[in-house]
């Protein structure tokens, strides 16, 4: 693929700029603050698109960033590229309520989908185009070192092809989460809930037996008290007849003394039969009426029966009250406890899918590796070693976790080589990583500001290996020194100035 001209009509703060690209070098010359970047992104948008970000996002995403402040209806840009013999052109305007995107094949008029132009991309994304085909300076995270973030770029490459996968921050995020996780996980907290199940099946059972205990009693109650109404309607008319009793007893006993002294006297002999047929009558009758008396005594034990009855009514009752409210604590207990339960057993599947996701993430790297690495680590020792003019011959990358260069035999690890070296490295890691990822198919090759921190002669060195590329290279600079050197190299090369 080769990008043959690049017309911006409205992109930040450039407007109606058209820029023509030659095959091979192209050096793109303007001083700070021209738009040499806003050029880049462009020809990034027009490629990929470009959207609006939503919420808060919007305000600093790259769409926002780029969007003109005079005419932004007019956002838009055109991009034509030749793949092969056919040349295609792409329009997008980006405009909040203008989009438009007209993809063409100039050679046979025909007018193409998004998806074919991915497929005409060789499935190209934006990510895997800014991540290799867009090289800057080397930028380091805050509070990380220059030769610790190139080691994590290039584990990163080897280990899936692209920076979008940050495998060791990934790892350290698993870690990070499993560690959370498991502060939170209370592994035996499904023994405390079963034994408080049990305990509470237990208490259900006893309230069960007191409640039929209780039922029965209340049951035994009522049948007593039908007795003890029985014995009490007895018993007042036990009370009726003792004072008949006493009546005919006092008459019995009266009757008696009154014959004996009748008998004694000797004067009314009649009245002897006559008071002692009246006291053995009363007494008969009194003695009758002693034995229906015996009722009272029944229904005595009955009502002291009642009372044991009721009382232990009023024990079964209190106790019952009692293992209700210790039951209703079991209860509520139990509840907290499923409750954490259910939030256990989702934190055992988070952790288990953390640990599935680790494993996962473990094998396709190092599937990918198998594939990836021993041809890109070579592609990057092939590529070092020109760029160097054959002083750093090979790139070993030592268990995932450092990166050394060999010269003349010697294993050097790459904190002890210069920042120039380090960034020598870091473009041989990128144009590697695209060789591999793009196989056959060559992507154009864009520049910004790369080399500052390279002395001369190591920019020339990298300026004639790349002279040779089979791409079309793109190179924005504030500097005079890559048209000079490669003038004097006698590269053919097409200066632009902005």
């Amino acid at each position: 693929m080769v990008i043959r001209e690049v017309e911006i009509t409205n992109f930040g703060k450039l407007h109606n700029v058209k820029l023509s690209f030659q095959d091979g070098m192209n050096v793109v010359y303007g001083d700070n603050e021209t738009g040499k970047s806003t050029i880049h992104a462009a020809v990034r948008a027009i490629l990929f698109g470009l959207d609006r970000q939503r919420g808060k996002a919007s305000r600093t995403d790259e769409y926002s960033r780029y969007e003109p402040w005079v005419n932004p209806s007019s956002y838009e840009g055109m991009l034509r590229f030749q793949e092969g013999r056919a040349v295609y052109r792409i329009y997008r305007c980006f405009g909040r309520n203008h989009k438009k995107t007209e993809i063409i094949n100039e050679t046979t008029g025909e007018e193409l989908s998004e998806e074919e132009l991915r497929q005409l991309l060789n499935g190209m994304t934006e990510s895997s185009f800014t991540n290799t085909l867009c090289v800057g300076q080397m930028k380091t995270a805050p509070g990380q070192s220059f030769t610790e973030e190139l080691q994590n770029t290039a584990a990163n490459y080897l280990s899936a092809g692209d920076t979008e996968w940050d495998i060791r921050r990934a790892f350290a995020f698993f870690a990070a989460e499993k560690k959370e996780l498991m502060k939170k996980y209370q592994p035996k907290l499904e023994e405390t809930v079963r034994s408080a199940e049990r305990e509470l099946c237990a208490i259900e059972e006893e309230l069960l037996q007191q409640s039929m205990h209780k039922e029965k009693a209340q049951a035994e109650l009522r049948e007593m008290r039908k007795e003890i109404e029985k014995e009490k309607q007895a018993y007042e008319n036990s009370n009726k007849r003792k004072r008949l009793v006493y009546t005919e007893l006092g008459i019995s006993i009266v009757s008696f003394f009154i014959m004996i002294l009748c008998y004694i006297l000797n004067d009314w002999r009649d009245g002897v039969w006559i008071f002692g047929i009246l006291a053995l009558t009363s007494g008969f009758f009194a003695w009758k009426g002693h034995r229906l008396t015996k009722t009272s005594f029944a229904f005595m034990e009955a009502e002291k029966r009642e009372r044991l009855l009721s009382d232990q009514i009023r024990k079964v009752e209190w106790k019952l009250e009692q293992m209700r409210e210790r039951a209703a604590m079991y209860q509520n207990s139990l509840e907290g406890c499923r409750r954490q339960l259910e939030e256990n057993q989702k934190l055992h599947k988070q952790i288990e899918s953390l640990i599935l996701a680790e494993q996962t993430l473990k094998k396709v790297a190092a599937s990918m590796q198998s594939t990836i690495s021993g041809q890109m680590m070579d592609h990057m020792s092939q590529l070092l070693s020109e760029i160097t003019k054959g002083r750093y011959q090979k790139i070993y990358f030592q268990g995932n976790q450092e990166l050394f260069l060999y010269e003349e035999g010697r294993k050097i690890p790459l904190y002890q080589l210069s920042r120039g070296t380090a960034e020598q490295v870091y473009l041989a890691l990128r144009i590697a990583a695209a060789d591999c990822v793009m196989g056959y198919y060559t992507f154009p090759l864009l520049l910004d500001e790369t080399f500052v921190y390279y002395d001369d002669e190591r920019l020339k060195n990298t300026l004639s290996v790349l002279a040779e590329q089979k791409r079309q290279i793109v190179v924005f600079t504030c500097h005079h020194r890559e048209e000079t050197f490669l003038r004097e190299m006698e590269k053919n090369c097409l200066l632009l100035r902005l």
